[in-house]
């Protein structure tokens, strides 16, 4: 079951090899009241104890597999389904220490709906959010 929060504290961990992480994970919670399609997602922003990462790098894993943002944006099947958490994979060498880290999250959505004009609807949350190993 998800978190009602944007950011879950389940999932928030390192990645690669234990002795030398290539980055970290955090799984995230669409803050739309319905299913998205993954060609509506715009770069998301990842703010980890004041270091900014960029959405150029953040791989995108939904239902539907594992993206880089350009595979999300070309993608006209991918959805991201009202009820399922997205992992977002951040590249860091070295991951993060282990202990409390302050992460935020700018998430920003286009809806399919809206006139462009109006658009995207952004999103930032954050939250203390802890790596164990």
């Amino acid at each position: 079951m998800l978190e009602e929060q944007l950011i879950q504290t389940a999932g928030f961990r390192n990645v690669g090899p234990e002795d030398a992480p290539t980055g970290f994970q955090l799984r995230v919670r669409s803050p739309y009241y319905r299913g998205l399609w993954a060609n509506l997602i715009e770069k998301p922003t990842v703010t980890v104890d004041g270091e900014r990462f960029d959405g150029d790098s953040i791989r995108w894993t939904l239902p539907a597999g594992e993206f880089t943002f350009d595979e999300l944006q070309s993608s006209t099947e991918a959805r991201w389904p009202l009820g399922e958490a997205a992992t977002l994979t951040v590249p860091r060498d070295g991951g993060l220490a282990r202990g409390i880290h302050d992460v935020t999250l700018e998430l920003r959505l286009r809806m399919s709906y809206i006139p462009e004009e109006l658009q995207p609807s952004i999103w930032t949350a954050s939250r203390k959010a802890v790596i164990v190993k």
